[in-house]
């Protein structure tokens, strides 16, 4: 593996780190990657948008001395590719197993001209820092398209984590339940932007019993108000062949404006 520092962007901070052995650097931390069962997930390619370059020149005459060489122009990175297959696509990880933790992982992927993923930006969590996590070690320096000389582009790809264990319906939030706040709000699901978020262990009665802070901001006084809020909150329990049951969710945050 190459030992040549990767830029990366979460919470809009961007840094470098090498990858090595398995281990994943954050923010000048080394993290070691969950280990993983080899439950497959299916990720969604969704549309790019490449970066505008002007067209390589055409020949424009017969005469060999007026020819043009095209062969050294970069070339627009308009080629589809399967992220399951040029990437080594992770498992669902073993600790997530006992919570049946879901969700979209969605990232901008900033592919070089060479086809390799140079960068990316984690731009929506699943709702997890641990599938989050998973999605990013698997696809950093990643080869998606053949080596060549291509004009750099940007693709945004899902990855789609669903752990089977049968449920007729998840856990759901009623936000009505959650005790209100003048600095935060509970985002929409199709709202843009990582902001903050929690992880909630939801009880058969659809009670709070913990929440764990996944993805915080730089202000200590918002991360410790999400908290409160997803604490406050209550939920209609999951349900199993028409029994309720222990469940695993998220609730993101964004600040008020």
């Amino acid at each position: 593996m190459s030992t040549k520092p990767k830029t990366f962007v979460v919470m809009n901070r961007r840094f470098k780190c090498i990858l090595s052995n398995g281990f994943l650097c954050l923010s000048g931390i080394v993290m070691p990657i969950a280990p993983v069962l080899a439950q497959q997930i299916v990720p969604t390619l969704l549309a790019s948008n490449s970066i505008s370059a002007a067209p390589a020149a055409s020949i424009t005459s017969d005469s060999s001395a007026n020819i043009i060489n095209t062969a050294d122009q970069p070339k627009k990175n308009d080629v589809t590719f399967d992220i399951t297959q040029a990437c080594n696509v992770p498992p669902y990880p073993k600790p997530a197993i006992p919570f049946g933790l879901h969700g979209d992982t969605t990232l901008k992927l900033m592919i070089d001209k060479n086809g390799k993923i140079d960068a990316f930006e984690l731009l929506q969590s699943s709702g997890w820092k641990m599938l989050d996590m998973t999605a990013m070690k698997a696809i950093a320096g990643c080869q998606v398209i053949p080596p060549g000389n291509w004009i750099p582009s940007e693709r945004l790809i899902r990855y789609k984590w669903e752990f089977g264990t049968g449920y007729v319906s998840p856990a759901k939030l009623d936000e009505a339940s959650c005790k209100p706040s003048e600095k935060l709000r509970i985002a929409e699901d199709k709202e843009p932007g990582l902001g903050i978020v929690v992880g909630i262990y939801v009880s058969s009665s659809g009670k709070v019993v913990e929440s764990k802070l996944q993805w915080g901001s730089d202000n200590e006084e918002l991360n410790n108000e999400s908290l409160r809020i997803a604490k406050s909150c209550e939920f209609t329990p999951a349900e199993n062949s028409g029994k309720r049951i222990f469940n695993a969710e998220s609730i993101r945050f964004l600040p008020r404006t």
